[in-house]
């Protein structure tokens, strides 16, 4: 949602509210399982460079970054993938999830394609023993993936193939629409789902590059779910098919066409499998956006306590990221700024009353001697010709000159000097507290836009 920020001490308490009641990982799952297959030697087809750490580095993100014991993710890679040992995990994995548990299939290494009797193809996924002149008897079917996601009881399944091939076994179903759906993450989550994507469709390659260090398709799984980029509508969650669409964007960019990621549904329901980051914490702060970009490191997020010091100083969110990229720290800025002098504020002090603007920065003793030449000046105008009818007062040029320069150096130079003293007071405060900006320029607050996703 996009508040005004002069809102935001009304809204506070529904933020407070809002990040208790967070939807997190513990949420949506009781248990998280995964296989994952990486194959790079093969025995009869030709060899991959980077299966097997396109592998590894998923089980990476999977157990680091989205909450899968490390117990739960089986790792099959080269000689162990055989067709039979496949077939085993597959079907350990379908007995041991339960009905509110996911669970993530990844696969690197060939796939191929056969063309059916009455014109339709099947996919294949080939082990490390497969063999691309007999497939239906060495490799594993798209249809068998299919029967072994309608076996397991898991709420949410999920397949990743690193691999191309034709026959993908999809159907039209359409998700729900995160924008028009009421409680879309609590629909998505509750409702089952069986869910694949692929690097690519039939008569495609799987692109793989050296200054990757992975295939394509891989690296942009990093990409989506480690790095968050996959987040299209930046709600903190990342679903499957928020994932299928940065994956069919980007591989399809930097495998210059080569490949464009197939996904999909395989049965009607609307169900999202989601995974949601474990290192960002809600109680570490809520993500804070800004004019529309989001302010962390990849972004870093201002907490709450943050948000109401500066609310209550009458500081812009804006104001404080410019100055905390330059190094300065969030309590010295809010010092700085507690004790800043205002040039506007010094003026109007010295118009008043002359020597009122220095008081104001602190500065006495030209105040004192600027309110002594107003004093001078009052008198001569209050007791004249009574008491300054001697000489050598009682001369009309004298008089006339006395008052001139008093009201010069009143409210000529004085309010000039108290706008310079403020000049004075702000770098020495600058100073003080190691604010490395300019403190001729300030602002009491600047109206910005803010967006606080859960």
């Amino acid at each position: 949602m996009f508040v005004n920020y002069s809102m935001y001490r009304i809204l506070l308490p529904i933020l407070l509210f809002a990040v208790g009641f967070a939807v997190t990982t513990a949420d949506i799952y009781d248990n998280s399982y995964a296989l994952i297959i990486g194959i790079d030697k093969y025995e009869n087809v030709q060899n991959l460079h980077y299966a097997v750490k396109d592998a590894e580095s998923i089980q990476d993100i999977l157990v680091n970054t989205f909450n899968f014991p490390n117990g739960n993710v089986t790792l099959l890679k080269n000689e162990e993938a055989t067709k039979q040992n496949i077939i085993q995990a597959f079907s350990d994995i379908t007995t041991k999830a339960e009905d509110k548990d996911r669970v993530l299939i990844y696969f690197a290494g060939h796939g191929d394609t056969d063309d059916l009797p009455d014109g339709g193809e099947m996919g294949y996924l080939l082990p490390v023993d497969g063999d691309n002149e007999n497939l239906f008897v060495t490799s594993i079917a798209m249809d068998d993936l299919k029967r072994i996601s309608l076996m397991s009881k898991a709420k949410h399944l999920l397949y990743l193939v690193d691999a191309c091939y034709g026959g993908l076994l999809t159907i039209g179903a359409r998700g729900l629409d995160s924008k028009t759906t009421p409680n879309y993450i609590e629909k998505i989550t509750k409702n089952k789902s069986r869910q694949i994507i692929t690097a690519g469709g039939r008569g495609e390659q799987v692109i793989e590059k050296s200054e990757w260090g992975h295939s394509a398709f891989t690296l942009n799984i990093n990409r989506g779910l480690k790095e968050g980029n996959a987040d299209f509508n930046t709600d903190g969650y990342i679903t499957a098919n928020e994932l299928g669409m940065f994956l069919s964007e980007k591989v399809t960019i930097d495998s210059e066409n080569q490949q464009t990621p197939q996904y999909g549904r395989m049965t009607s329901q609307e169900g999202e499998f989601v995974f949601i980051n474990s290192k960002l914490s809600t109680s570490e702060g809520i993500p804070i956006w800004i004019d529309g970009e989001k302010k962390n490191k990849s972004q870093k997020d201002f907490t709450l306590s943050q948000l109401g010091i500066l609310e209550d100083n009458k500081i812009s969110i804006h104001e404080w990221s410019k100055h905390e990229k330059k190094g300065a720290s969030f309590n010295n800025f809010i010092n700085y700024k507690q004790g800043i002098k205002y040039k506007s504020r010094a003026l109007v002090r010295s118009i008043i009353l002359p020597g009122w603007g220095q008081y104001y920065t602190e500065n006495t003793t030209r105040g004192l001697i600027y309110s002594g030449f107003f004093i001078i000046g009052v008198i001569n105008i209050v007791y004249s010709p009574n008491l300054l009818n001697k000489p050598p007062f009682n001369d009309s040029t004298t008089g006339k000159i006395l008052l001139l320069y008093t009201s010069i150096i009143s409210y000529g130079i004085a309010p000039l000097d108290a706008v310079v003293s403020v000049n004075i007071y702000n770098r020495e405060l600058q100073k003080k507290y190691n604010i490395g900006f300019n403190p001729f320029l300030h602002y009491n607050q600047v109206s910005v836009n803010l967006s606080y996703t859960f």
